[in-house]
């Protein structure tokens, strides 16, 4: 069984402006309703959790009216939203069921796209898309190169990133609470507990909106 989660319960405080970005319109549309409509193409997805600030509550389950959808408070960081939104997936699943969770912030990612990295983490346990690297990766402290990363070992994470329920459930158990946030997103939760993650090729669709510029871009 596969359930959704989409993570959109962020501030969005380097976008700017009163709203916040997953719920500023793309040709009349809310971001955040790009990815939920995805979502519900799959027909193999049973549950799509909508994770959203307390002020946004009322707005999204007007918006989203699919019995598929429900829509729940968030957290007060992206890890602790993932974790709310695994353990009301627990509550009618099972530890073998994935969990694809997706930033709402990444409004043209494909239903296809959904699905792919779900079957990776039914083989593997958990699995994240990315994209090589293009460009060569410069790690810097202090305003100097410490190091330079082969770029052919380096991958522009992205989402959806999957896994069992199970195993988030260990995974969680096993990271202190200053790891769950320090990582950034769920691979980062997985490695810093010592499990693999598989990656799955991602799209170039799959852009996020950080700031004004990039939604200028999707707007065309």
């Amino acid at each position: 069984m596969y359930f959704g989660g989409i993570c959109a319960a962020g501030k969005g405080t380097r976008f700017g402006g009163d709203t916040p970005k997953q719920f500023v319109l793309l040709k009349g549309k809310p971001l955040i309703a790009y990815s939920v409509e995805e979502m519900l193409k799959c027909p193999q997805i049973e549950k799509i959790f909508v994770a959203v600030s307390p002020d946004y509550i009322d707005y999204c389950k007007k918006l989203f009216a699919d019995g598929r959808v429900e829509v729940t408070e968030g957290g007060e960081s992206r890890s602790q939203t993932v974790a709310a939104m695994a353990e009301r997936a627990l509550r009618t699943g099972g530890g073998e069921d994935i969990m694809i969770t997706h930033d709402a912030a990444r409004p043209l990612v494909s239903a296809e796209a959904f699905i792919s990295c779900a079957k990776a983490a039914e083989q593997y346990g958990a699995s994240g898309a990315a994209l090589p690297a293009t460009d060569t990766v410069l790690q810097c402290r202090d305003g100097f190169v410490c190091a330079a990363p082969l770029r052919s070992e380096m991958f522009l994470a992205q989402t959806p990133q999957c896994f069992k329920l199970g195993l988030f459930r260990e995974v969680w158990s096993l990271i202190s609470p200053e790891e769950r946030e320090a990582a950034t997103d769920v691979c980062g939760m997985f490695f810093r507990a010592g499990k693999k993650v598989k990656i799955v090729e991602g799209e170039k669709s799959g852009v996020k909106v950080t700031v004004e510029e990039d939604l200028n871009r999707l707007r065309g």
